[in-house]
C-alpha cells in the first residue's frame, strides 16, 4: 500500500512539476514574442514623442531596437539625432527658433534595468542606467531670438509628452569618450571650438507633473558633471599650445574649475619674434587653479551670459617677454588693449562679482638689440582682487566702477601696496591708481637699469614711496614721492665688444649736478615729483602707467628738464673744445697692447 501511495504521488509531482515548466515556457514564449511585438511600437512612440516634443524640430532615427524582457535592458543602434533646417527657419522666421541647435550620433545606446510593462500599461518610463558610448555631439550657436516673442505653445516638456508617457525617471545617464564640437555662427565668421575625451554624468532626470516646476532641477535633473582630463590644443593664431590637466563643471554645486592651466609658446624667447610680422609681447601663462563659482549656468547656456559670484585664480604665473629688435607695427595704436576697451571687446556677456588672485607672481622682460642683454621687473606674491568685473552696460549704468586693490613684492624684496580703479562708463577710457613702496636697496632696480638705460645705480636706499596718478587714453597726470638717501649712479656706455663699460667723467657730473643725493636734502623739505605724459600709439597701457611713474621719479632724483639741459649742453662743449679726444685715447689703448705683446 505504502508503494502504491509513493508512486501516485510521485506521478501528481510530476504532472504538477511538468505542468508548471510548460507554464513557464509558455510564459517565456510569451514575453520574447511579447518582446518582438512591442520592439517596433516602442521605436515608433520614440520617434514620435520626439517628434512630438520639439514642435518638429527634431527626429530621431536608428538602425535596429533589442528589447530584453529578462533582463530588463534596451539597446538601440545607429542613432541619429538631428534637426530640420526648414523647421527651423519657420521658426525663425517667427522669432521663436532656439538659440542652440544639436546634432547627436551614436553607435549604441544602452539602457539597463528599464521595466518594458510599466511603460506599455502605465506609460511610466524607469531606467536606471542609460549609457552612451563614444557620442559624437555637434552643437550650434546661432543669433539669440528677442526675448519680446514668446512662443505660441507655452506648455512644459511634460505636457508635451503627457500623450505618450506619464512620467520618464533615470538614475543615471553616462556618456563616455565624446567627440563634442561647438560652433559659433552669431558673428559672421564660424568660429569652432572642439573636444574629445569628454565625460558627462547626469543623475536623477525626472520628468513629470511635478518637477516641471521644481526650481532646484536643472533641466529636470539634480546633477549634470561634465570632466575633461588631459586636453591640449593650439591658440587661433598657431602661436600657442593651450593644456589643462583636469575641467570639471557642476550643475548642481554651480561651479567650474580648471587645474594646471597653461598657455605656452611655441617658440623660444628670441626665436618668436621671427615667426610674427610685427613687435608683439610674449607671454608664458600657468594657472595652479582657476575656479568660477556660483554660476547661473541655465542663464550661460540660454542667453549666452555668464554670472558668477567669483573668480579664484590660484598661483597664476604670468610672464612677458618683448623682442625689441622687431619694429613696432605703422599706424597702430597700442592703446586699444586697454582694460575698459579690451573688457568689452569680450564677446560674452559677463559679469563676475569678485575676481580673486592668491599667491601669484607677474614678470616682464625686455630685450633690447642696443646692448643685447634683457631687463627685467618681477612681482612675487600677489594677492589681491578685483570687484565688478563686467561688460554688461546695465550693471555698468547702475556701478560705472571697476575696482582692484593688490598687495606684491617688488623684484621679491620690498612690499608694493597698490589700488586702481577703472571708469567703465568712460568715453576716454579714464582710470586713476596709487601705490606705496615699502624701503628697499635701490641697487635692485639695476636688473632693470643697466641692460634697458645704461645706468647703474651704485648706491641708495629708498626708505618709502607713494605715487597718486589720474589718466585715460592719452594722457596722465599726477604726483610721486620719494624719501630715499645715498642715491649714486653711474652711466654706462657699449663697446665695440658688446661689454658694458662706466662713463668716468659723465658718471661724476651725473652725480655732482644732475641727481640729488638725498630727498630731502637737509635742510630742505621733501621733493615732490610731478607726474606728466601724453601716450604716443606705440605705446601700451602698462608701458603708460611705467612712463608716467618714471616721469614724477626723475623729477623727484633731480633729473628736471632744465638741468639735463644744461648737462647736455656742458659736454657737447666739452666734445667741440676736444675733438680730437677719442681718438688719442684709442691710440693710448693701441700702444698699451703693443707693449703687452712685446
Amino acid at each position: 500500500m505504502i508503494d502504491e501511495k509513493a508512486k501516485a504521488i510521485s506521478v501528481r509531482f510530476k504532472i504538477i512539476l511538468s505542468t508548471l515548466l510548460l507554464c513557464l515556457l509558455i510564459v517565456f514564449a510569451g514575453l520574447i514574442h511579447y518582446s518582438r511585438k512591442i520592439e517596433p511600437l516602442v521605436a515608433a512612440r520614440l520617434k514620435e514623442a520626439i517628434l512630438t516634443a520639439t514642435d518638429g524640430l527634431y527626429t530621431i532615427s536608428f538602425s535596429d531596437i533589442h528589447l530584453n524582457p529578462f533582463t530588463g535592458t534596451v539597446h538601440l543602434d545607429n542613432i541619429r539625432f538631428v534637426a530640420s533646417d526648414k523647421v527651423y527657419q519657420q521658426m525663425r522666421s517667427k522669432g521663436i527658433h532656439p538659440t542652440h541647435l544639436y546634432s547627436v550620433a551614436v553607435k549604441r545606446l544602452s539602457l539597463k534595468r528599464i521595466h518594458p510593462f510599466k511603460v506599455y500599461f502605465e506609460r511610466n518610463l524607469e531606467v536606471k542606467t542609460l549609457h552612451i558610448d563614444n557620442p559624437v555631439i555637434r552643437v550650434i550657436y546661432q543669433n539669440p531670438r528677442d526675448d519680446s516673442n514668446e512662443p505660441e505653445d507655452k506648455r512644459t516638456a511634460w505636457q508635451r509628452l503627457s500623450r505618450y508617457l506619464k512620467s520618464i525617471k533615470i538614475q543615471q545617464i553616462m556618456l563616455d569618450n565624446v567627440d563634442f564640437q561647438y560652433n559659433d555662427r552669431s558673428l559672421g565668421k564660424p568660429e569652432i571650438d572642439g573636444v574629445k575625451n569628454l565625460s558627462i554624468r547626469i543623475d536623477d532626470l525626472l520628468i513629470d507633473s511635478l518637477s516641471q516646476y521644481e526650481k532646484s532641477r536643472f533641466y529636470f535633473t539634480r546633477e549634470v558633471f561634465v570632466q575633461i582630463r588631459k586636453h591640449e590644443f593650439l591658440s587661433r593664431d598657431k602661436m600657442y599650445r593651450v593644456l589643462f590637466d583636469d575641467l570639471q563643471i557642476s550643475s548642481s554645486k554651480k561651479y567650474a574649475q580648471v587645474k594646471g592651466l597653461q598657455v605656452i609658446p611655441r617658440y623660444p624667447d628670441l626665436e618668436f619674434s621671427k615667426h610674427l610680422p610685427a613687435r608683439k609681447a610674449m607671454y608664458n601663462l600657468v594657472i595652479y587653479q582657476a575656479l568660477l563659482g556660483n554660476i547661473d549656468i541655465k542663464r550661460l547656456i540660454d542667453k549666452r551670459q555668464l554670472r558668477a559670484s567669483s573668480l579664484r585664480l590660484l598661483k597664476a604665473d604670468m610672464k612677458i617677454f618683448l623682442d625689441k629688435r622687431k619694429e613696432a607695427p605703422k599706424k597702430f595704436d597700442r592703446g586699444i588693449n586697454f582694460p575698459q576697451l579690451a573688457l568689452k571687446r569680450i564677446r560674452l556677456n559677463t559679469l563676475i562679482d569678485t575676481v580673486n588672485i592668491e599667491s601669484s607672481s607677474l614678470h616682464y622682460h625686455e630685450y633690447s638689440p642696443v646692448t643685447a642683454r634683457t631687463g627685467k621687473i618681477f612681482f612675487n606674491d600677489i594677492n589681491g582682487k578685483f570687484s565688478n568685473f563686467t561688460n554688461d552696460t546695465i550693471t555698468i549704468v547702475k556701478n560705472k566702477w571697476l575696482n582692484g586693490s593688490f598687495s606684491a613684492m617688488l623684484f621679491g624684496k620690498s612690499r608694493l601696496d597698490f589700488a586702481i580703479n577703472f571708469d567703465l562708463r568712460s568715453p576716454f577710457s579714464e582710470y586713476k591708481y596709487s601705490g606705496q613702496l615699502s624701503e628697499m636697496n635701490a641697487r635692485n632696480f639695476n636688473q632693470l637699469s643697466r641692460p634697458l638705460a645704461l645706468l647703474r645705480i651704485n648706491a641708495g636706499r629708498i626708505m618709502n614711496a607713494k605715487f597718486h596718478v589720474r589718466g585715460d587714453y592719452r594722457k596722465s597726470s599726477g604726483r610721486l614721492t620719494m624719501a630715499y638717501e645715498n642715491l649714486s649712479i653711474g652711466l654706462l656706455k657699449i663697446d665695440s665688444q658688446k661689454v658694458l663699460r662706466k662713463q668716468m667723467l659723465k658718471s661724476i657730473v651725473a652725480n655732482n649736478l644732475l641727481i640729488k643725493e638725498d630727498n630731502p636734502t637737509k635742510g630742505e623739505s621733501l621733493r615732490l615729483g610731478n607726474i606728466s605724459y601724453y601716450r604716443p600709439d606705440s605705446v601700451t597701457f602698462l608701458g603708460t602707467m611705467w612712463q608716467s611713474l618714471y616721469s614724477g621719479l626723475r623729477e623727484t632724483i633731480g633729473l628736471t628738464p632744465e638741468r639735463e639741459r644744461n648737462l647736455k649742453q656742458q659736454f657737447q662743449n666739452n666734445s667741440e673744445v676736444n675733438p680730437y679726444r677719442d681718438k688719442r685715447r684709442e691710440s693710448r689703448k693701441e700702444r698699451r697692447r703693443k707693449n703687452l705683446e712685446k
